[in-house]
C-alpha cells in the first residue's frame, strides 16, 4: 500500500486545523480580546509569540508528514501530546473539550497509522 490510508489523510487535516486554532488563539491574545488574560503586554505577548509558533511548527509538520518525514512524525506526536496536558492543565471549559478532542483525534490517528507511515518499503515506493 503506497497511498495513504484515509484516516492518516485525515489526522493530517485535523493538524491543520490544529495550527489553525492556534493561530486564532494568537491572534486573539495578542489583541486583548482574550477576558482571561491579563492586560500586562509582556504576558500578551509571550503567550501570542508561543501560540503563534505553536501554529507555524504545526503547519511545518502537516507538510512534512504528508512527505513521511520520519523525525516529523516522532515531533508531531511529542507535539500533539504536550498541548494535550496542558489543555487540561488550565481551567477545564467547553473550548478546552473541543481544543482537547481535536489535538487527540490525530494523535490516536497518527499513532494507529504508525506501521503504514515507518514502514520503509513504502516510503521508497513513496519517493518514486
Amino acid at each position: 500500500m503506497t497511498q495513504a490510508p484515509r484516516s492518516f489523510s485525515a489526522a493530517v487535516i485535523l493538524v491543520l486545523v490544529n495550527a489553525l486554532i492556534w493561530l486564532v488563539f494568537a491572534i486573539i491574545v495578542t489583541t486583548g480580546l482574550h477576558p482571561a488574560i491579563p492586560d500586562s503586554g509582556i504576558v500578551r505577548g509571550v503567550m501570542g509569540i508561543l501560540a503563534f509558533l505553536t501554529s507555524g511548527a504545526l503547519l511545518i509538520l502537516s507538510i512534512l508528514l504528508r512527505r513521511r518525514n520520519t523525525i516529523a512524525f516522532y515531533i508531531t506526536l511529542a507535539l500533539l501530546l504536550i498541548i494535550s496536558v496542558l489543555t487540561v492543565t488550565d481551567e477545564f471549559g467547553i473550548y478546552d473539550l473541543i481544543v482537547l478532542i481535536i489535538t487527540l483525534i490525530p494523535l490516536v490517528l497518527i499513532i494507529k497509522n504508525r506501521t503504514w507511515y515507518l514502514s520503509r518499503e513504502t516510503q521508497l515506493t513513496h519517493r518514486e
